[in-house]
């Protein structure tokens, strides 16, 4: 992907897409659990890139304005904030690159995993807990 060329995002669908998760981009849940596991950079480009595919189903755009929307600057390089911050999300599953010119975002989230809770601080736990009891009850 380069910085200046045209990408479609688009969201995932069928169970693992939109209709699965219990939490969109606007919940709280994930700005209190979601954003310490993702950490910032990553977190604003997920919440842009869900808020955008969940109301334009196919939505043009350029890593170069997408970096500048999020405030990570260029988006030239392997190495510039945009590109890291796709790259994590990759890694946690929440965007899928199909290609140079297609990125596939998970638009609804589910609760973090136990391995991705024990890493973080106990306040932040006692929210999950506090969420979990709530959608359990």
């Amino acid at each position: 992907m380069s910085a200046g060329s045209a990408i479609r995002v688009v969201p995932l669908a069928g169970r693992a897409g939109l209709a699965h998760g219990h939490f969109g981009p606007d919940d709280a849940y994930v700005e209190a659990v979601w954003l310490p596991v993702l950490g910032p950079a990553s977190f604003v480009v997920w919440r842009r890139l869900a808020r955008q595919a969940t109301s334009v189903p196919a939505l043009d755009t350029s890593l170069e304005r997408l970096a500048a929307a999020t405030g990570l600057g260029s988006a030239r390089g392997t190495q510039s904030g945009v590109a890291r911050a796709l790259r994590r999300l990759e890694r946690f599953g929440l965007l899928r690159r199909c290609g140079d010119e297609l990125l596939v975002v998970r638009c609804r989230l589910p609760f973090v995993s136990g391995r991705q809770l024990d890493r973080l601080d106990p306040s932040i736990r006692e929210a999950h807990r506090l969420f979990h009891e709530r959608a359990a009850g």
